[in-house]
C-alpha cells in the first residue's frame, strides 16, 4: 500500500511518525509532505522514507493574518507537490493532518483519481482560534472555521480524531455520521516508551523534573518556572529539563532570568522521537502543565503519556480531558495555572517516593486498555476498508 502523509508540522511530529512507521514495518511505502528547518534540504530519505519539506514556519504569530499567511503557503506548496508526487507513485491513500483542515483540500486532484483521503484532527480549529486569539464563539471568524471543518469532514473518506470528547462533538457538528469518524488516542510508541528497569539508579544528586513538547503559552511552561522559585527554597539540587522548539523558548528564558531560575533550569531542543526516552530516564517527575480553556482543556497530552510509559510518576494540569482519561490511583493533579498547587504536588512525590513508585505503576493499567497496538490494528482497518483490501496493510 501506497500513503502519503501530509501535515504543517516537522517531521519530527510524533504521531505523524507512529503512523508512518507501523505502515513501513507491514512493508508499505510512505511519503511525508511536511515543515522544513533551518538548513534543512528540500528533499530527504530516511529510514525507507521520502520526505519533502516544503516551508520553514514563523513561530512568532501575532496575529490571526499572519499565522494564516503560513498555512496559504504550506497549502499551494502542498497542493501541487501533492499532485505532482501521486501521478508518480499513485497513492492508495492520502493521510492529511490538521491544523488548517482546509489544508485538506490539497488533495482534489488525487482524490479525483482514485486516492482515498484520510483526515486527521489532532485539535479543533474553532476552539483553538477562539482561545489563541481570544475570539467569542459567535465571532465570524469561528462560524466560518466551523463551516470550513463540516465541509472537510464531507470531502473525506474518514476522519480520525484524538479522544472520544472531540469525536462525540464532531460527530454533532460536523461528521454527522458516526462510522465515518474514529479515535485514535495519541498514545506512545511501545517499542520506543518501555518502563526503565527498577534497577536503574542516577549516579548524581539532585531533584530532576522534566517538560518537553509544545512550548506555546497554552502549553503552561511558564506556570513550572512560576514554581521553582517555591521548589527550590525546599528541595536541595532541584533542576527542570525543558525540552523543545528553539523559537519558543525565548519567553521562557526571559522569564527565567526575571524570577533568577535560570541556574537550575537546562534547555535543550526537541530530539527526535527515537532519541527522546533516554533523555527522560532519569527524571524523577514528569510535568504536563496545560492551561484550561475552550481548547487547551480538552487537549490530551502525549508527552504525559510518555512519561506513564516510561515508569516515570507524574504531575498533570486537572483540565477536564485529562480528569476524563486520568486518575487520583496513577496521577498527582494540579489547579491549572497554579504554581503554588503544583509546587505542592511536587513536594508530595520528593517527601514520598514510595507514593511516586506506587502511583507510577498503577498507572502502567492505563496501556492495557490504551494500547498502541490496539489502535495501530484500528488504523490498518480504516485503511483496509478504504482501500477495499482484505488482506493486512
Amino acid at each position: 500500500m501506497k500513503l502519503c502523509m501530509v501535515s504543517y508540522s516537522e517531521d519530527n511530529d510524533s504521531r505523524v511518525l507512529r503512523y508512518t512507521y507501523s505502515i513501513v514495518r507491514r512493508g508499505g511505502t510512505v511519503d511525508m509532505i511536511c515543515l522544513g528547518k533551518k538548513g534543512q534540504s528540500f528533499h530527504t530519505v530516511k529510514n525507507g522514507i521520502r520526505k519533502y519539506h516544503i516551508y520553514r514556519r514563523r513561530y512568532d504569530e501575532k496575529s490571526p493574518l499572519s499565522y494564516l499567511n503560513g498555512l496559504l503557503i504550506f497549502f499551494v506548496r502542498s497542493a501541487y507537490l501533492c499532485t505532482v508526487l501521486h501521478f508518480k507513485y499513485r497513492y492508495d491513500v492520502i493521510h492529511f493532518h490538521n491544523i488548517p483542515d482546509f489544508g485538506l483540500f490539497c488533495t482534489l486532484i488525487p482524490k479525483w483519481m482514485g486516492a482515498r483521503v484520510i483526515l486527521d484532527i489532532h485539535d479543533l480549529v474553532p476552539e483553538f482560534y477562539m482561545q489563541k486569539f481570544n475570539i467569542g464563539p459567535r465571532n465570524p471568524v469561528i462560524r466560518l472555521l466551523i463551516g470550513i471543518e463540516g465541509l472537510s469532514c464531507r470531502y473525506a473518506d474518514h476522519v480520525i480524531t484524538v479522544t472520544e470528547l472531540w469525536r462525540e462533538r464532531l460527530i454533532r457538528r460536523s461528521v454527522h455520521d458516526e462510522r465515518k469518524c474514529s479515535v485514535v488516542l495519541n498514545v506512545p510508541d511501545p517499542d520506543i516508551f518501555r518502563p526503565r528497569p527498577s534497577r536503574l539508579r542516577r549516579h548524581r544528586s539532585g531533584f530532576f523534573l522534566s517538560y518537553h513538547g509544545n512550548l506555546s503559552e497554552l502549553a503552561g511552561t511558564d506556570t513550572v518556572i512560576r514554581a521553582l522559585p517555591l521548589l527550590r527554597k525546599r528541595i536541595p539540587g532541584v533542576r527542570l529539563q525543558i525540552m523543545g522548539h528553539a523559537e519558543k523558548m525565548l519567553p521562557l528564558r526571559r522569564l527565567a532570568e526575571r524570577l533568577n531560575v535560570e541556574d537550575c533550569i537546562d534547555f535543550r531542543k526537541s530530539v527526535h522521537i527515537q532519541k527522546l526516552a533516554p533523555l527522560l530516564r532519569n527524571i524523577d517527575v514528569g510535568i504536563d502543565p496545560k492551561k484550561n480553556g475552550v481548547y487547551s482543556g480538552e487537549t490530551l497530552s502525549v508527552k504525559a503519556m510518555e512519561y506513564l510509559a516510561l515508569g516515570i510518576p507524574l504531575v498533570v494540569s486537572a483540565t477536564p480531558v485529562a480528569k476524563q482519561y486520568f486518575d487520583d490511583s496513577m496521577v498527582l493533579f494540579f489547579e491549572p495555572d497554579d504554581e503554588t498547587d503544583l509546587a505542592e504536588q511536587i513536594m508530595k512525590l520528593f517527601v514520598n517516593p514510595a507514593l511516586g513508585k506506587q502511583l507510577a505503576e498503577r498507572a502502567l493499567n492505563f496501556f492495557a486498555t490504551h494500547h498502541w497496538n490496539r489502535y495501530r490494528e484500528n488504523y490498518f482497518g480504516i485503511l483496509n476498508r478504504l482501500t477495499d483490501h482484505g488482506q493486512p496493510v
